[in-house]
């Protein structure tokens, strides 16, 4: 073949392939795609703790389940810079000890998790501090405080915050100011707030050697719109044809933050049973509890275990997804397509917040918080795109007012996100693209699982009861914010356009329950993720089992039962105090205890019930607890275990009743720390 002629051929092969890689590039993302299956591995992006010099500036390390330790630190690295602090935050995930060791300057925001173990990703970072062949000078010359998270319901309340600490100290690091402690079952946000307003800045400052007028930066201003907008690290492209969307190959998959990765790795499960558990169900008034059961058996990611947890994803409502798409003006477009690609002028790769391609309306109804309030850090990085001077400055002075953002977001206000953008945002401009990276990801939800994997790990089951609340009728609302000072730039209109409706009280429903209880249905599917849980049957079948639980408490100890059953009831000492309010209403799993009970053998020995409505005076679970006060000391003084599921005041009112049947609270202590006390209540 004459030379010219290979030339030629090669030039063809060379630019075929191109087109080949260019076209597979362009056609490999589809909307029919899980978020599940982009897992692959890619190179790590966001906060990097090798791009500065480690010994320079202020280095903020969270470890966090949830996010919510995340989106502290995120909020320290902002405020910093107000401060003239230069800081950067990292996920413990990437912790590596060479560079920590050489920092100056160090905040640590560190969550709880379970029975006091650290959140999967700072395991590492705390198998590395409590290293005892560490030496004491190993951290010498690094200034340090800590944030712990946390939930006083559990025994190890703060328990990582509290190692932290220790550890550090042990190490050589100088503490300059004192831990903080947020508890979850209060006000985590208000906790963080009051210890960072304690004199968190001037410790830090005075530690850094920076003067005060170096520090003395407005942390409570509002920053100018195109500065927030600038910082920015993505836009959005939308296309009808996800076939047509352009491909960034720097912006890569597995999630930028905890939340995102909870996505990435979600498996999307559909649901095979939804059955009224109740006797009497009245959905309109709340009344409807449900057992969902979900398929995994074509679903091999999933592992899990009897009584474990089970993360649901909570949709959106159609009608808040289509508000805020109208708000964004994508209104007619929320069938459409959308894909992320890096920012103009960004040279480094970027992580997606969620998985994409995919529809408009699968990001807002899935991935945004849009039914709750946002936190006041997030509401302050929205409030920042107000343009109307009245909108600033009322939404300044409410970022300040404490205890007037806690009225209008906590329990008695209820306001959601919609409600916020109504009433204080009504000038801010921003795109979807904008909206999509600023506005709160949306979290999965807990629920205990109520099936046995002995008995059939292709299925697993939950227990859901409607969260329906009532909160304050908007006029009411409007009235106390004022009291405390805050003016609502567009209350009038609001409470003009809703009428007589304006002096009612406001119906509340959980956005998951309201999704799980009311719109579930088999062949729906649902996005989950299984955890473990700390509800684990001893391995000796011999081991007296005391359960407790009270309404939808009840969730792990059915799960229990169907296990006792899966082991044709070997487990012959099992006791179970059930509660709810009256027995041809809402007695849940009537007849799958009554069977158990039944058998021969029995699965389930001892079914002890307390229906607190039945009667003038009212009979909770503790009650029945402290009149089998000496058949729970002899189980008990025969190595028993004992679970407690259900709300926080009836775990408290149980453990009293253990104290005064077992003569100590010591000992009630001492059957915890062995994990023969285990509680799971919310």
């Amino acid at each position: 073949m004459p030379e010219s002629d290979v030339l030629k051929l090669a030039t063809t092969i060379l630019l075929a392939a191109g087109a080949l890689r260019f076209l597979w590039g362009r056609l490999r993302p589809s909307e029919t795609k899980s978020p599940s299956a982009e897992k692959q591995a890619s190179p790590k992006a966001g906060s990097d703790p090798n791009s500065s010099s480690p010994e320079q500036g202020l280095w903020i390390y969270f470890g966090s389940q949830s996010g919510t330790a995340e989106s502290f630190a995120k909020e320290l690295e902002q405020e910093a810079e107000t401060h003239g602090i230069s800081a950067t935050v990292v996920d413990m995930e990437d912790f590596e000890a060479d560079v920590f060791q050489q920092h100056k300057s160090v905040i640590l925001v560190v969550a709880t998790y379970g029975e006091g173990d650290p959140p999967d990703n700072a395991v590492e970072f705390f198998k590395w501090i409590q290293d005892e062949t560490l030496s004491s000078d190993t951290l010498q010359g690094m200034h340090y405080t800590v944030m712990g998270l946390g939930s006083r319901q559990y025994v190890h309340f703060n328990a990582c915050g509290k190692a932290a600490e220790k550890h550090m100290a042990r190490l050589g690091a100088n503490c300059i100011y004192e831990r903080g402690e947020g508890d979850d079952d209060q006000n985590i946000e208000e906790d963080f707030e009051q210890w960072k307003g304690n004199g968190l800045w001037p410790a830090m400052c005075k530690a850094m050697g920076l003067a005060a007028e170096e520090s003395a930066g407005d942390a409570q201003a509002l920053e100018a719109p195109e500065a927030v907008l600038a910082r920015l690290p993505l836009r959005v492209e939308l296309a009808e044809n996800v076939k047509q969307l352009p491909v960034d190959s720097l912006v890569q998959v597995g999630g930028a933050d905890v939340l995102g990765k909870w996505y990435f790795n979600a498996s999307l499960a559909p649901v095979v049973v939804c059955d009224e558990l109740r006797q009497v169900a009245d959905p309109d008034a709340g009344k409807t509890t449900k057992h969902i059961d979900v398929s995994v058996k074509q679903l091999p990611a999933v592992d899990w275990r009897t009584a474990d947890n089970l993360e649901v994803l909570p949709e959106n409502p159609e009608s808040e997804v289509e508000w805020f798409a109208q708000r964004l003006g994508v209104g007619d477009q929320l069938d459409s397509h959308l894909t992320f690609l890096r920012a103009e002028g960004l040279e480094k790769p970027v992580k997606k917040p969620f998985p994409a391609p995919c529809l408009v309306r699968t990001a807002l109804e899935l991935y945004c918080d849009i039914c709750a309030a946002p936190s006041r850090g997030a509401a302050k990085r929205l409030a920042s795109l107000a343009r109307d001077e009245e909108d600033r400055s009322a939404l300044e002075a409410l970022l300040q007012n404490r205890e007037a953002y806690q009225l209008l977001t906590g329990e008695r206000g209820r306001l959601n996100l919609r409600e916020f953008f109504e009433l204080f945002l009504s000038s801010a401009e921003l795109d979807l693209g904008a909206f999509l990276q600023l506005c709160p990801r949306q979290k999965s939800r807990p629920y205990t699982i109520a099936s046995s994997s002995k008995e059939d790990p292709s299925k697993i089951g939950i227990c859901v009861s409607l969260v329906q609340e009532e909160a304050l009728a908007f006029e009411q609302l409007f009235k106390e914010v004022a009291e405390l000072g805050v003016a609502i730039p567009k209350a009038s209109a609001h409470l003009q356009r809703l009428g007589d409706g304006a002096s009612k009280p406001r119906q509340f429903r959980g956005v998951c329950t309201r999704m799980l209880c009311t719109k579930t249905a088999p062949g729906h599917k649902l996005w989950i993720f299984a955890r473990a849980s700390s509800f684990r049957l001893p391995r000796r079948t011999t081991t007296p089992i005391i359960m407790l639980g009270a309404g939808t408490g009840m969730a792990p100890f059915r799960a229990f039962v169907r296990e006792f059953r899966a082991e044709s009831g070997s487990r012959t000492r099992t006791l179970l105090f059930f509660g709810c309010q009256k027995r041809d209403e809402d007695f849940i799993y009537k007849d799958e205890l009554e069977d158990a009970l039944a058998l021969q053998p029995p699965a389930l020995k001892e079914l002890v019930t307390a229906f607190s409505r039945e009667q003038k005076d009212k009979i909770y679970v503790q009650h029945r607890l402290k009149q089998k006060a000496d058949e729970v000391k002899q189980l008990v003084a025969d190595g028993a275990y004992i679970y407690v599921c259900g709300a926080v005041g009836m775990g408290k009112q149980v453990r009293d009743e253990l104290v005064a049947a077992l003569g100590s609270s010591d000992y009630v202590d001492r059957l915890q720390s062995e994990g023969r006390y285990i509680e799971e209540l919310w």
